[in-house]
């Protein structure tokens, strides 16, 4: 019997709009305690560093892509005469 692959979803609080909602009510309602707001900072905060970590992997693909694409369409530098 073969076993079908796990999925593994993001647990970023960002991914799910539910959660987020539902966090921003509790936070309004001060229905949060302050070491669950603590946790909940220091959760935010690892989770957007995460993002920018993957967003400057991103930025600097894009880099290499266009450096790539740059120096396929100029022309080969010739000396200049004297």
């Amino acid at each position: 019997m073969t076993s079908s692959p796990t999925i593994v979803y993001a647990n970023r609080i960002c991914d799910s709009e539910t959660m987020t909602n539902k966090l921003i009510y509790q936070i309004r309602q001060n229905q949060l305690s302050p070491n669950e707001l603590d946790k909940l900072q220091a959760r935010c905060n690892r989770e957007l560093n995460e993002l920018r970590e993957e967003l400057n992997d991103l930025l600097n693909e894009l880099r290499a892509i266009a450096d790539r694409t740059l120096s396929e369409r100029q022309p080969l530098a010739r000396p200049a005469a004297a």
